[in-house]
């Protein structure tokens, strides 16, 4: 190996030297390039390869020189590429469901595709198999079971819908100090107590599995003694709570309007209590303008296979043919459906059904499956959001309350002998009707697009009774209606001509649909039937109820679901419907023995004649005649009260937007509309909110004792006794009584929803007294005390 040389190849900027010796012009030429060149690994030398050491002129001439490899442009190009799949990022995995759904159906995300994993073929498999028998009934009463057991987001949670079942209050000052205020999302609203110092407290019942990730109030500095001061906030039962924080507030030296009570808890609390111990300068009430929750997502919202088995499918035998892992993997699969649906449901409303009307219009498979998808949106978790927003964008109140004059004791008259009053002018329906029709041309209608915070719609003078209307009033105005509609004892004559009891309320055949009304084929006054629809539309906006005992299948019709023959109008004529599917199979023997007409009554009774004779009389329906006969009955059946049911359409559909409608379930409608129909022991009680009385309070205890004995029919009168209502969902308070003497009957407060019960000296006269009271003092006539 030769020497290396210094000092006489010398560079202006570099030096180098040569490992072995190069004809005289490559020397030249390194010695050209190297005066101009950054690097000596840019130079090509010619001929072999060659190693140059490189050099500062200004370094010592003892340091270590580097040799360094010259490249041609192939190797630099071929080092450049590898270097590129080096530092190259690796593709993603997709390993969930929800990522191979957007792999393969997304074409948006095509810049961010990544490497699915291989999936589970045989789990694959089960659950793309359809079990045989299945239907889409099956499916209906799945979606059914399971979203009775999900999470139902209670009413007036606002933004804490997602994370609360309900709240509680100690006390609250009514009218103003209401405790919906604490989230409807108004500044200029609050909560206030009612009650004694230091007694002040918020219960949240958590939704299960939330875990809190902040928690706070928000006061207003305006509000001054009202302002808490001391706040303790405490996890778990009553018996077993846990002080999680204390918060004391020096206002002299803040300004800050909120108070932050938790932050990124790791576990879950069911109950949340936050108990407000002192006010600013010893107040003794307090004010709170909002809560403010924010939590973790859910642990887990679906099902195991264990919930899947008898106790819990004893109110849907339709399931309990299938094992339970063939229900569970069906449940994966609409839960999956329904996840994938919430995602874009906001892009699809309203204008979905535009999009079905246009596509599907000649495509009734596609018409099925979209009613088929109707069923399933009970399980959504985002359409009640949607519904509300719907409903808030299209809500008008009025300017001024309008102030309706009714006679009940005219009313009541009519109800007793209707033929008394042949236009109906005394019933409270027609009071109604034209005290709130516009006084003048200038005037205009009403809308009964009225929001939730809207909650008198007008206001009652009763002639002859002592009373001023604060809310009790209006809501026993719309109980009174209902009840002259569709009167709750079957025996009570029909006050008014709007709708006929179902055949079926006649029938003596073991039917389950024996108190239910339609609308009347022979009434054409459809003006009337259109207001009752916006009654019907202003209670699915607001909070009342208007208990209507309409059939299922006029339900169906209202909110545009498909209906038929043999699943549907048995809710109105089982009998008939039984009897006409007869005849297609009949025997002519059997069939000799019926002795048809081409006749048919409708529900009122009302006779059709099909064929008849040159005398007018119905023809004897030959044996080979039935089919046709069957199919004409069905036709005009099902048809019977179409006018009715437009108008009644028609006039809620001026007060609901119909795509909110469309995202209901016939069920749904009903029970916006109507409440509950049952009402359990269990959900009054949990309804039920306690005002200057510890639920442990002997008289507490009497009267649930009481109400576990009620019939369903006790328990809506009492549901009326307190709130005016029959049926659910309303909030109850329970206050003490206000008298010390001994067994008195209980009172009510029905503007504020309060029974006033007193002390009873055992179970047995608590029940006397409360039964005597809800069906001997619902008269709300102060001068008959």
């Amino acid at each position: 190996m030769e020497d290396l040389h210094r000092g006489d190849k010398k560079m202006r900027s570099r030096s180098c030297a040569v490992r072995r010796p190069y004809k005289r012009q490559a020397i030249s030429q390194l010695n050209k390039a190297s005066s101009s060149a950054d690097s000596a690994e840019e130079l090509i030398l010619p001929g072999e390869g060659a190693w140059l050491l490189l050099f500062s002129s200004k370094s010592s001439t003892e340091e270590t020189l580097a040799a360094v490899p010259v490249r041609s442009e192939g190797e630099k190009n071929e080092e450049k590429k590898s270097s590129r799949l080096i530092f190259k990022k690796t593709a993603p995995k997709i390993k969930s469901w929800e990522g191979v759904v957007e792999e393969a159906y997304a074409p948006i995300m095509k810049k961010h595709r990544g490497e699915i994993i291989p999936s589970d073929e045989n789990a694959v498999r089960r659950l793309k198999t359809l079990e045989r028998g299945w239907t889409a009934e099956h499916d209906s009463a799945l979606v059914q079971l399971m979203s009775q057991n999900l999470f139902q987001e209670a009413e007036n949670l606002g933004s804490l819908r997602g994370f609360v079942d309900s709240i509680g209050v100690s006390s609250y000052s009514a009218g103003d100090g209401e405790t919906a205020n604490l989230t409807d999302d108004d500044p200029n609203t609050y909560w206030e107590t009612d009650g004694s110092e230091g007694m002040h407290w918020l219960r949240l019942n958590m939704r299960k599995g939330t875990i809190i990730k902040s928690l706070s109030l928000t006061v207003s500095l305006a509000d001054d003694n009202y302002l808490p001061e001391t706040i303790v906030v405490m996890a778990g039962e009553a018996d077993d709570s846990k002080v999680l924080n204390v918060v004391n507030i020096d206002w002299s030296a803040t300004t800050d309007t909120e108070i932050k009570l938790l932050s990124n808890l790791t576990e879950h609390y069911a109950i949340v209590t936050i108990r407000i111990k002192s006010c600013k300068s010893h107040g003794i009430d307090t004010r709170i303008r909002s809560i403010n929750l924010n939590c973790l997502e859910e642990r887990s919202l679906g099902f195991d296979q264990d919930f899947f088995t008898g106790e819990n499918l004893v109110r849907f035998p339709l399931l309990q043919s299938f094992s339970r892992e063939i229900i569970y993997r069906r449940s994966i699969i609409l839960q999956r459906f329904i996840w994938l649906l919430d995602t874009v449901i906001h892009c699809l409303i309203p204008a979905w059904q535009l999009a079905i009307d246009n596509n599907f219009s000649n495509d009734s498979s596609s018409l099925i499956n979209m009613q088929h998808l109707r069923q399933i949106l009970p399980l959504s978790r985002k359409r009640l959001s949607l519904i509300d927003t719907l409903l808030k964008v299209s809500a008008s109140d009025p300017v001024d309350r309008k102030i309706v004059y009714l006679n009940r004791h005219a009313a009541l008259a009519h109800r007793a002998d209707p033929a008394s009053s042949p236009d109906y002018s005394n019933t409270v329906f027609m009071q109604l009707y034209e005290g709130l029709k516009p006084r003048n041309r200038s005037s205009s209608p009403l809308t009964y697009r009225w929001s939730t915070a809207y909650d008198q719609w007008w206001e009652c003078k009763f002639i002859s009774e002592g009373i001023v209307d604060q809310g009790g009033g209006f809501r026993d105005s719309l109980s009174d209606l209902a009840e002259e509609l569709c009167p709750s004892d079957p025996d009570a004559a029909m006050a008014l001509p709007f709708f006929v009891r179902t055949p079926n309320q006649t029938n003596d055949d073991g039917n389950v649909n024996r108190d239910c009304y339609i609308p009347n084929p022979s009434c054409t006054d459809l003006e009337k039937y259109e207001w009752i629809g916006q009654l019907m539309g202003a209670c699915f906006r607001g909070r009342e109820i208007l208990i209507l005992s309409l059939a299922p299948y006029i339900w169906k019709r209202l909110v545009g679901e498909s209906s038929t023959w043999l699943q549907d109008f048995p809710t109105v004529d089982a009998a008939e419907v039984g009897l006409i599917e007869s005849l297609t199979i009949m025997d002519p023997e059997t069939f000799a023995l019926t002795g048809r007409m081409w006749s048919m009554l409708l529900s009122d009774g009302s006779p059709v004649t099909l064929k008849c004779d040159d005398d007018g009389n119905p023809c004897p329906l030959r044996y080979e005649e039935r089919e046709d006969y069957a199919q004409r009955v069905r036709d005009i059946r099902l048809a019977e009260c179409d006018k009715q049911i437009k108008a009644l359409r028609t006039g809620l559909l001026k007060v609901v937007p119909e795509a909110a409608l469309e995202m209901l379930t016939w069920q749904e409608l009903e029970t916006r509309v109507c409440g509950e129909p049952e009402i359990t022991v269990e959900s009054l009680i949990k309804n039920t909110y306690y005002h200057h009385i510890e639920e442990y309070d002997q008289r507490v205890k009497f009267f649930w004792s009481a109400v576990k004995n009620f019939t369903n029919e006790e328990r809506s009168r009492l549901l009326r006794f307190i709130t005016g209502r029959r049926r659910l969902p309303v909030s109850i308070f329970i206050s003490m009584g206000k008298t010390d003497s001994e067994d008195p009957l209980p009172e009510s407060s029905t503007c504020c929803n309060t029974l006033h019960l007193p002390k009873y000296t055992d179970e047995k006269t608590a029940e006397d007294r409360l039964r005597y009271a809800v069906y001997n003092c619902v008269s709300i006539d102060t001068d008959e005390y």
